[in-house]
């Protein structure tokens, strides 16, 4: 679908070369100030405000006018006057963008392009808000996109059998959700939910948490102590980065797995347990199997069903409702009232990669809404990292020093063209080399000379 371009001529009708510019972009649909008394605003996507010096004042209750109707429609201001008072009125006024009479095309053609991304950006924006309910989630797990929606049908498949599964996937990916989504969908989920973090607790330590203990057993055991693995009897017992077990306990949980049974730290009765194990790891098993760090008989036990979670910049569709949802919860606890993102925001959220994926994400809104009062979330929010303006400041700039523009290295242009392209194709290689117009196999050495992320 094609970009909708209204232009509202308040003085002399659109200069050919403009009008010729933005008609590549879109539908272009141009009317007067007559024709406007005599019909409604017709639906737009971008607005440019063609104005001459005498209908300036006329030209501002217009920008009013089309704001309040749709206030995050972009308008582009056109306008023959000069002067700083004059661009900082009009800019106060609402415009998205200020050019003098004639413009420069190239400059235009940026501010209209970045116009057409904003737009696009706050209907999402109004869609997501306009949203009652979460249809798109499993119980708290959020997602729109087609690898978690696959996820989410995989969780109710496999909840409903008593499998072993192993969930692999970067810290901060939601690991823990998913075990317990599946717990909670099985026929277990009336029983116990335990959770053991293997990487925060030393060898002996854990070995007492998951097998528990008879009285006398070892100095200070004056009483007998009930083990995870006991406790989680008939529900789910979750072991979280299983990949940091120590050897030697790895042997006790394969024995677990096969026997089903335990024993207690200085104890010889065997007891038998019903468990449904579910395992985590942020590191690849197969991996840490050939370095001889984690038994390969272990890995084939829990690797019955694997669940791959992948990080947050390779689903980048599911940041904006991820957002929301974290805004409308933090706003709820803290009592402000936040209901939204501005376009920019959001577009700065969406193309920040999230090394900390939906746990920094979370974390940064709640930092926001704690700090700040308003009723939407601005770019001027956001951590400057996350913001990341500067490659695109010099880049877009539309600022002009002493009568010449900055002239940038060809190196760093071509390496934000490259890092850009791959952001906004989500990480997809081959298409990113189409829409750059060079071959995948010269993207990829590109891609190593300069240390982009591909992913």
């Amino acid at each position: 679908m094609s970009a909708r371009v209204l232009v509202v001529s308040l003085r002399d009708r659109l200069d050919k070369k403009v009008f010729g510019l933005i008609a590549k972009e879109g539908e272009v649909k141009e009317v007067t100030r007559e024709e406007l008394r005599q019909q409604p605003i017709p639906a737009a996507d971008v607005v440019l405000l063609n104005c001459g010096p005498e209908s300036m004042e006329v030209g501002q209750e217009m920008l009013s006018r089309l704001k309040s109707k749709d206030e995050g429609l972009p308008v582009i201001f056109l306008t023959k006057l000069t002067g700083v008072d004059h661009a900082v009125e009009i800019m106060k006024s609402g415009a998205f963008d200020y050019f003098q009479i004639p413009p420069n095309l190239e400059k235009l053609k940026l501010a209209f392009e970045r116009a057409l991304r904003t737009s696009e950006m706050h209907r999402r924006m109004s869609l997501l808000e306009s949203q009652v309910g979460w249809e798109d989630r499993l119980d708290d797990i959020v997602g729109i996109s087609p690898q978690m929606q696959e996820i989410f049908q995989m969780v109710k498949t496999v909840a409903r059998s008593n499998a072993t599964v192993l969930i692999i996937g970067e810290s901060g990916t939601g690991k823990e959700l998913i075990a317990k989504a599946i717990h909670r969908h099985s026929d277990r989920a009336q029983n116990k939910f335990i959770d053991i973090n293997c990487g925060a607790i030393p060898k002996e330590l854990l070995e007492n948490e998951l097998f528990g203990h008879e009285r006398g057993a070892f100095t200070g055991a004056d009483r007998q102590y009930i083990g995870s693995c006991e406790r989680a009897h008939g529900g789910t017992l979750f072991l979280d980065e299983v990949s940091e077990m120590d050897p030697s306990l790895q042997v006790k949980l394969l024995r677990v797995l096969q026997e089903r049974s335990i024993s207690r730290i200085g104890g010889t009765e065997k007891i038998n347990i019903d468990i449904r194990v579910i395992a985590a790891t942020n590191k690849d098993l197969r991996v840490e199997v050939d370095k001889g760090a984690f038994r390969e008989d272990l890995y084939y036990r829990l690797n019955v069903v694997p669940i791959h979670l992948p990080p947050l910049r390779q689903r980048r569709a599911d940041i904006p409702p991820l957002a929301q949802y974290f805004l409308d919860k933090y706003s709820k606890e803290n009592e402000k009232r936040f209901r939204g993102f501005t376009p920019e925001a959001m577009e700065s959220l969406v193309q920040y990669d999230w090394p900390g994926n939906v746990r920094e994400l979370e974390n940064n809104i709640e930092r926001i809404v704690v700090l700040h009062e308003d009723s939407r979330v601005k770019p001027s929010f956001l951590p400057r990292f996350i913001v990341n303006t500067e490659k695109k400041a010099e880049l877009e700039s539309s600022e002009w020093d002493q009568g010449f523009q900055k002239i940038l290295p060809l190196k760093t242009v071509e390496q934000y063209a490259i890092e850009s392209a791959i952001k906004r194709c989500m990480g997809d290689v081959l298409t990113a080399a189409k829409k750059l117009g060079i071959g995948q196999a010269t993207l990829y050495r590109k891609i190593k000379k300069y240390g982009i992320k591909a992913a």
